[in-house]
């Protein structure tokens, strides 16, 4: 399907335990994504931070950096982890995975990632807030979601999105891409 045939957002039937991806994230929490420091800096705030859970896979070539099908590897110090088992919940091979920390006051201004016919993306948020908000825009409309925290939720990249942070408290989530719509 392509992006004008899946929803802005979709809660998935299933849900995580947060305790334990915040213990995960607690455990690696000082690393951080230097593709975000590379590519669309611009649309970050300062306080909106990145950690990589996947590498990119020497032998894949596509697109270069900035293409999430080129991060099929899993980092080693997240085998065997509850990350590796949440990820292994996904029908599609996951790609690129990162936890997101949007802390009081942090934005990702609107842009668009890529279509969905071939990756997909959702969003599972371990801690938040009443005030932390994504936002997809299609045809001049825009949606705007408060995610909960330990859901899944798909949420359609290939709009303009964005995500902000008005709270007092960090939102943390796990962003997790993959190679397909299987789960969908």
């Amino acid at each position: 399907m392509n992006k004008h045939d899946l929803p802005n957002f979709k809660e998935m039937p299933w849900s995580v335990d947060t305790r334990k991806l915040m213990s995960c994230f607690q455990q690696f929490k000082n690393t951080f994504d230097p593709v975000s420091n590379s590519y669309g800096a611009e649309f970050f705030s300062d306080n909106y931070e990145q950690m990589t859970i996947t590498k990119m896979t020497s032998n894949n070539k596509i697109r270069g950096k900035i293409d999430e099908r080129n991060y099929t590897e899993l980092l080693p110090e997240f085998k065997g982890s509850y990350i590796e088992e949440v990820l292994n919940n996904f029908k599609s091979p996951y790609t690129r995975i990162r936890f997101v920390v949007k802390k009081p006051g942090s934005f990702i201004l609107p842009h668009m990632d890529y279509d969905a016919t071939y990756s997909v993306r959702y969003f599972i948020p371990i801690k938040t807030n009443n005030w932390a908000f994504t936002a997809v825009e299609r045809n001049d409309e825009i949606e705007t979601r408060n995610l909960k925290e330990g859901k899944v939720y798909f949420v359609n990249v290939g709009f303009k999105h964005s995500a902000w942070n008005f709270g007092n408290d960090d939102d943390i989530r796990l962003i997790v891409s993959v190679n397909g719509q299987d789960d969908l």
